[in-house]
């Protein structure tokens, strides 16, 4: 089911038909296009964790970008361990952790 109603205030993980998993905020929402804010790709690293990367890297870090809502899979709000860690490296603040 893709996401309907969305809160600027939450991370939303995003599988496209490609295979990417976007994790990012979303300013807005229309019938055809998700508006995504600084959005991210999970990236494997070297020691087997998890990282996070640009999703494009030719695009600003404060640059929205529009997704295409007819090439998304799946969509839900993202995990919390990772929504904090996206939150984390897209504003510079260290959350705390419950």
């Amino acid at each position: 089911m893709l996401i309907n109603k969305t809160d600027k205030n939450t991370v939303y993980t995003f599988k496209t038909v490609t295979g990417e998993e976007i994790i990012s905020r979303v300013s807005e929402s229309d019938a055809t296009t998700y508006t995504l804010l600084k959005p991210l790709v999970m990236i494997v690293t070297p020691q087997g964790g998890f990282g996070l990367a640009p999703a494009v890297y030719s695009i600003g870090p404060s640059d929205t970008i529009v997704l295409n809502k007819r090439a998304v899979v799946l969509s839900g709000k993202t995990e919390s361990d990772i929504a904090t860690q996206y939150l984390s490296k897209t504003t510079g603040l260290t959350l705390a952790t419950a």
